[in-house]
Parts: C-alpha cells; structure tokens; sequence
C-alpha cells in the first residue's frame, strides 16, 4: 500500500489541477488557546475505547489473584481474536491482495493462513484459500538447490518467488478492478506548450518573492501569532532555543511524557469531530504548535518555559515563530522544479485525477487527497517570512543537524 500511494503521489506531481486548497487550510490548524480536559480521564476513557475486550478492571493487577498465567494468556489471547474478527483494516488487505497480480498468490497465501483472527473473506478468495500449508511449486532458480528449503518460514515465501528475483516477470498481469462509479479520466499530454502554458500560469515570482517593504528585518515580535510577520531576530531568537529544547527533550521523563500523551490527544480529536488522518497530519503540517500544545496536556509548561525563556519566548510565541521558521526554510531550500510543483498543488489542479482514480473506496480517495493537501500545506509561508529566513538558512540547517532536533519523533524539517 505504501509504495502505491508514493506512486501516486509522484503521479500527481506532474498532473494538471484547477481548484483551491484554502478551503481545507483550516482542517490542520492548532488550537492552542483550547480548554483542556480533564486528563486523566480522557486517559480512562481512550484506556477503554482501545482494550481489546472489556476487563471489567480499571487495571491489570487488579484481577484477582486466582486467575492464573495460563488463563489470563488464554483470555487475553481469546480477546485478541475477537477484535480481529471485526478488524476495520481487514477490507483494506482484502483490497489489496486483489489488487495483487495472482502470480503471488502461492507465495502470500500461506502466510495468511497463519494470521490469527483473518475471517473467510480472505482466506477463502479462489487462489488464496488453495494455498494453506502448502509451499509454492515454483521458486527462484537460486533457491532450488538448497536442502530442505520447504520447511523456510512462510513469512519468507515471498522472498523466495521468481518474480522478486526479476524472473517470469511475464506472468505479473495486474488484475483489472472495475470502477464502481465510472469516471471519464482526464487526458493529459505532456508537451513543450503544455510546459509554456504553466511557466505562464505558475510564475516563480508568485511564490518565491522578494524582499517586502512593509515590515522592518529587525522588529523583534514578543507576542506573536501564527499570522505576525517574522523578522530577521525572531528567527536568531528562535535558532537559539533549540539546544534548551534539546536539553528539555532528554531531561528525565520528559520526552517519554510527550510521546504516551500523543495518541490521548489524537483519540480526544477524533471524538471531537477530527478526521484520524487529519488529527496526524496537522502534527506533521504545524509540529511546533503540536510540540506546545502536548507540553501542555503532559502538565510540563514550566519546564518547556524555561528551555525557551532565555529569548524572551512565551510557549505560544514560540511555536508560531517556529512553524513559521520551518516553513519559511523548507521553501527557501526548495529547487525551482519542486517549487513550481506545489504551486500548482495550491491550486488544486490535481482533484480531477485524484477522484479519477479507479478501484479506491471513498475513505481511500479522502486519504490521499488530505495527504496531498497537508503536503501543500507544508510549504504555507509569504516573502516577508522568507526574507527574514534567507540569511539564517545556514544557521538553521547546522543547529538542526547538530542537535538532530525532532518533535518528539517526527522531524520538524521535512521533508
């Protein structure tokens, strides 16, 4: 799936589109004056959203103690396979192994087998369902001679097909799904005036910008937001907090606080109406104000304040001036092909390939159209910003290499 989706995305790139994004804009924003719950009990509550049956304990150790090992393994394990049996992700493998040329089918086969909780949907499929216990009839010639290969792990089967060796490539015929609501597919001819026609409409200019007059380079901005203008000293301010941040991030139990809290606060959006990709994007799109707004859930704004404080930064401060940063950065090291591409990524003129694209669900062309609108969004920025960056593009790329600075696992330079 993934390396589908990267195919895609690259397809996309070089693809005509005609709407807007900034309808969507909104979607992946953060809300960092936002009444936070009650912790601990958006704790409880997502602890019993996510079990895999219902305990009737708050916790593990209170089980009473005449449940032995055996039967507290069974029982969790009894769980597992209830769960599995309405596993929202099972239409999605289903989908994808009949995507799958059926030349694979002996060699993917018996490992489906082996996978606990997989209903009949799958494992009955004609051509899947022929291959429980048993190894394929054909392997790679490199592998044929080796003793008693049959007994390899089913996992490796895959790795021992011809086809993955580059042999019998012929017998890869993609299967053809049937669209099942029938789309006229856009043309497109890729040709020099076509490539004219968009040097026209995508001017360098429009992105990539001058100087800007209106805001002095050196106004250093105390109260920012996530519309204040940077300034050549809010960018100095803010490459000098990231070796606090880094301190901050390995103190104690500081960053383990961050990490446990994030899936808390994605369950708390998604019940409050978020979309589940969104609710991670958004952290992908703006990781600062995401690093911020966790600091706050985890109840570490004290010492998040005095890894930022030494520069005059609130917690709010800081995270717009280093979204803004961010951004500014990615734009200004981008190569004018790239450039020109997000441009037109802005203008939406994708959509009409995007829901062209047959042999997807709903929930999947909604998936790569926000992975493709956060995508655009990662480059959200104006001159004045860029100017400010420009001359700090190398202080920012040394301090971020060097301290290796991450949201708590997720990169703030992307991509």
């Amino acid at each position: 799936m993934t390396r589908l989706f990267y195919f895609i995305l690259m397809f996309l790139w070089v693809a005509p589109c005609h709407a807007q994004l900034k309808e969507y804009a909104h979607l992946y924003d953060i809300n960092l004056k936002e009444d936070i719950p009650l912790v601990w009990r958006v704790k409880k509550e997502y602890r019993k959203a996510t079990s895999l049956y219902d305990w009737k304990y708050d916790f593990s150790w209170r089980i009473p103690s005449v449940f032995n090992y055996e039967f507290k393994q069974n029982i969790r394990n009894f769980g597992a396979i209830e769960k599995r049996l309405n596993n929202a992700t099972e239409d999605s493998l289903l989908a994808e192994v009949k995507r799958m040329p059926k030349a694979y089918y002996p060699y993917i086969g018996p490992v489906l087998h082996t996978m606990r909780g997989l209903s009949g949907k799958i494992l009955d499929l004609p051509g899947i369902k022929e291959t429980k216990n048993k190894f394929p009839d054909k392997i790679a010639s490199r592998f044929q001679n080796i003793p008693d290969i049959e007994f390899a792990s089913p996992d490796m089967y895959i790795f021992l097909s011809p086809q993955f060796w580059g042999e019998d490539l012929a017998s890869l015929e993609f299967p053809q799904i049937a669209d099942e609501k029938p789309q006229k597919t856009p043309k497109i001819h890729i040709n020099p005036e076509y490539i004219r026609k968009i040097k026209e409409k995508v001017r360098m200019s429009d992105f990539a910008g001058g100087k800007s007059p209106d805001t002095p380079l050196g106004i250093r901005h105390f109260t920012a937001n996530k519309d204040t203008p940077l300034s050549v000293a809010d960018v100095k301010a803010f490459i000098n907090t990231l070796d606090g941040i880094k301190k901050f991030s390995l103190s104690g139990s500081n960053g383990l606080r961050l990490l446990m809290i994030e899936p808390i606060i994605a369950y708390w959006d998604t019940q409050n109406g978020d979309d589940e990709n969104i609710a991670f994007l958004k952290n992908v799109v703006n990781p600062c104000q995401a690093l911020v707004r966790k600091v706050k859930w985890a109840g570490l704004r004290e010492k998040f304040q005095d890894a930022i404080g030494i520069e005059g930064f609130g917690l709010d401060d800081w995270a717009y001036t280093c979204d803004k940063t961010i951004k500014a950065y990615r734009v200004s090291t981008l190569p004018m092909t790239h450039m020109t591409t997000i441009k037109m990524l802005r203008k939406g003129y994708y959509y009409p390939i995007l829901d062209a694209l047959p042999g997807y669900s709903d929930d999947e062309h909604k998936l790569f159209r926000y992975y493709l609108e956060a995508t655009a969004h990662l480059y959200d920025t104006n001159e004045t910003n860029l100017e400010a960056v420009r001359s700090e593009t190398k202080n920012i790329r040394n301090k971020v290499l060097r301290t290796h600075f991450e949201n708590m696992g997720i990169p703030i330079i992307l991509p």
